[in-house]
């Protein structure tokens, strides 16, 4: 079991009832929560790939003008060059 298995099961154990209402917790579970989910996203080693592909999203989403053709080029090889890692990128439902 790693580190990220441990502090997953942690938190099924303390809310055996699934999601818990912040609201009802005092500032000390709170806190423990805010520790462990912080631990949890620490936990995860980001791909290359997948922050390369958030900051192109980006920046076609909030392009104000044409991209220039050599930026463009650079995007492009960057996808091509790594199709078979992005198609084993579990995809949003």
């Amino acid at each position: 079991m790693t580190l990220l298995d441990n502090e997953i099961e942690i938190l099924r154990q303390k809310f055996p009832d699934g999601t818990p209402n912040v609201h009802s917790l005092s500032d000390e579970q709170k806190a423990w929560l805010h520790m462990k989910i912080q631990s949890i996203a620490e936990g995860i080693v980001p791909s290359p790939v997948i922050s390369q592909l958030e900051k192109i999203g980006n920046r076609l989403t909030h392009a104000t003008e044409d991209i220039p053709d050599d930026e463009m080029q650079k995007i492009v090889s960057f996808i091509f060059a790594n199709m078979n890692e992005i198609e084993n990128i579990p995809k949003r439902g």
